[in-house]
């Protein structure tokens, strides 16, 4: 069953799970600093990959980048590879997003996509290979959105609703602090490239412990299915 799920849909899941969801932060303030850390990624008790997060906040900018591979037993059938990286300022504590690149690779596939921003909004959104569709929306027209990193660290600072567009789709990440943790959901998902806006991502859970700047455990219920991602 998990060898018939990772190998029929893993890059629907990976790339909406790893692109969108990975970033989670709580900063007592945003003062400068520089953290990282290392986790591990499984389903059903078994590992499938690793991954490394590195967030770099300074007086008026920021950075953070993630890094994503396949590991365990299943990395003979399935292997995968991800980079993840946003920068931006920081405007009254508000992370304000001006650079997106997101790079994936398997076996068989690769897709790249690159996003730009100025004053709030897209200027620029490249994907490779490109497109064939034509897009469904005009994303050049949106105003006050996030790329999927920007977004959850300004969940995490600010608590509000964050716009978000990953380069083929856009939503808002809503957040809810339960006294254990905080569950996000996902709403308004429109599919840029598609007919379609079927969102196979119920919502997330993110654990974290207090006076901690990253969290220790991330659920991600996709398909009926839980992916946790836990700090080695």
């Amino acid at each position: 069953m998990l060898v018939s799920c990772l190998t029929k849909c893993p890059l629907i899941y990976m790339r909406l799970l790893f692109s969108l969801v990975l970033l989670f932060i709580t900063f007592q303030s945003l003062e400068a600093k520089k953290v990282g850390e290392k986790y591990t990624v499984k389903t059903k008790g078994i590992t499938i990959g690793n991954l490394d997060w590195q967030v770099k906040l300074e007086k008026d900018a920021y950075t953070t980048i993630i890094k994503l591979k396949n590991e365990g037993p299943l990395s003979l059938i399935y292997k995968f590879k991800g980079y993840y990286e946003a920068s931006g300022t920081i405007k009254n504590d508000i992370l304000v997003s001006e650079k997106y690149i997101q790079e994936w690779k398997t076996k068989n596939k690769e897709r790249n996509i690159n996003l730009i921003f100025k004053n709030n909004k897209i200027i620029n959104l490249k994907i490779q290979p490109e497109e064939k569709e034509l897009a469904r929306i005009n994303f050049l027209e949106l105003e006050g959105y996030s790329d999927p990193l920007t977004s959850f660290l300004n969940i995490f600072f600010n608590s509000f609703d964050s716009k978000t567009i990953d380069g083929r789709r856009v939503y808002v990440l809503s957040p809810n602090k339960n006294n254990d943790y905080t569950k996000v959901l996902i709403k308004n998902y429109i599919n840029i490239w598609a007919d379609h806006n079927k969102n196979d991502l119920e919502y997330l859970e993110i654990f974290q412990n207090p006076n901690e700047d990253l969290p220790y455990k991330i659920n991600i219920k996709f398909k009926g299915s839980v992916f946790t991602i836990k700090r080695l």
